[in-house]
C-alpha cells in the first residue's frame, strides 16, 4: 500500500514543477521516510524548472546522526545535471528541530552550492507527520546572505592588497 502511495505521489509531483512548497516536498517524502529507526538522507535533483531529475539516498546513519559530505552532494549534482537541490532526513526521534550539526551542514551546502552555482532550495528534517523546513524559515536565505558578504569581503581583501603592491596575476606562483 504504501509502495502504491509512493508511486502516486512522485508521478504527482515529477508532472509539475516540485518545489511550489515544503509541505508538498515533505508529502512526497513523507510516506518513504516515516518511521525509520536510523537517519537516513536523501537530495532531490532539480532541473531548471524545478522538475525532479532523481532522489538519492545518500546515507543511513545512527539512530542520531548522519553524515553526508559537500563533496558527495556536489557530485551527485553534477551526474544529474541539476541546477537546485532540496535535502531532507529523518529525525527518527520524531523531533524535526534542527540540531546545531544540521544547521552547521546545511549552511555547508549552501556555500559550497553557491560556489558551484547550484542552488540549495531547501533542507526538510522529517519527524512524526510533522517538519522543519530550513527555507521556510528563513535559515537558507541567511546562510546565502553570509556567503556572498564573505565573498565580498575576500574581494574587497584582494583589492586591497593589490593595490598595496602585492605580487599581480600576471606573476608565476613559483619559479
Amino acid at each position: 500500500m504504501q509502495e502504491v502511495a509512493r508511486k502516486f505521489l512522485k508521478e504527482k509531483i515529477v508532472a509539475k514543477p516540485v518545489y511550489t512548497s515544503s509541505q508538498e516536498v515533505f508529502d512526497f517524502l513523507y510516506h518513504s521516510m516515516r518511521g525509520l529507526k536510523k537517519e537516513t538522507f536523501k537530495v532531490i535533483y532539480l532541473n531548471s524548472q524545478n522538475q525532479i531529475i532523481d532522489v538519492a539516498s545518500l546515507f543511513e546513519g545512527t539512530v542520531n546522526i548522519s553524515v553526508v559530505h559537500p563533496r558527495e552532494v556536489i557530485e551527485g549534482a553534477l551526474k544529474n545535471n541539476a541546477v537546485s537541490l532540496i535535502f531532507a532526513h529523518s529525525h527518527p526521534s520524531a523531533n524535526p528541530a534542527p540540531s546545531q550539526s544540521d544547521r552547521a551542514v546545511t549552511r555547508d551546502w549552501v556555500y559550497a552550492g553557491s560556489i558551484m552555482q547550484i542552488r540549495v532550495l531547501d533542507h526538510i528534517i522529517i519527524g512524526d507527520n510533522t517538519y522543519f523546513s530550513f527555507a521556510a524559515e528563513g535559515l537558507i536565505g541567511e546562510y546565502e546572505f553570509d556567503f556572498l558578504s564573505l565573498k565580498a569581503r575576500g574581494a574587497s581583501k584582494t583589492r586591497r592588497r593589490r593595490s598595496k603592491g602585492s605580487p599581480s596575476d600576471s606573476e608565476p606562483y613559483c619559479t
